[in-house]
């Protein structure tokens, strides 16, 4: 027979762990920042170079972004370099969803790669995809932390 009382303790303490939610989503969002720069070294700076010099004006155009509400969180990662689209899909264009599910399937810290360099520049170098799913696993790898924390009574 369930017990009211203790089901609405339970509720009470799940609730608690939302008032985190604006330190999470602060957290995550300065390591998800840290992941695109992680990323764009694996897809673009340290790799073997081609024509183009390297500028680190890519770099330079990543971000990442975090809000939170009492009940949600979200980080918005993004670049705002013009060729931001052809590198992370490359040509002809790997579909989002595929780079999702691989970026996903792979371990927290370890950015997407599939090769690209300046020489085979055509290849996509999933950077923000990578700094994506950091920030879902991230967010997600918090919040039950504190989810564990608040139930346990801590």
């Amino acid at each position: 027979m369930l017990d009211a009382r203790k089901l609405t303790d339970a509720l009470v303490k799940l609730e608690k762990a939302c008032d985190s939610l604006p330190q999470i989503a602060e957290t995550a969002t300065s390591e998800s920042q840290g992941m695109l720069f992680v990323a764009a070294q694996g897809n673009i700076y340290s790799t073997a170079p081609g024509a183009r010099k390297r500028t680190g004006e890519y770099l330079r155009s990543l971000s990442a972004k975090g809000k939170a509400t009492k009940n949600a969180a979200a980080i918005t990662v993004k670049s705002d370099s013009p060729y931001a689209l052809y590198i992370e899909f490359g040509r002809p264009g790997v579909p989002v969803a595929q780079l999702q599910a691989l970026a996903l399937a792979g371990a927290i810290n370890d950015p997407l790669t599939l090769g690209r360099s300046g020489q085979q520049w055509w290849v996509a170098g999933p950077v923000l995809v990578s700094g994506q799913a950091y920030a879902a696993k991230r967010l997600q790898d918090l919040f039950a932390k504190e989810v564990r924390k608040v139930v346990k009574g801590g």
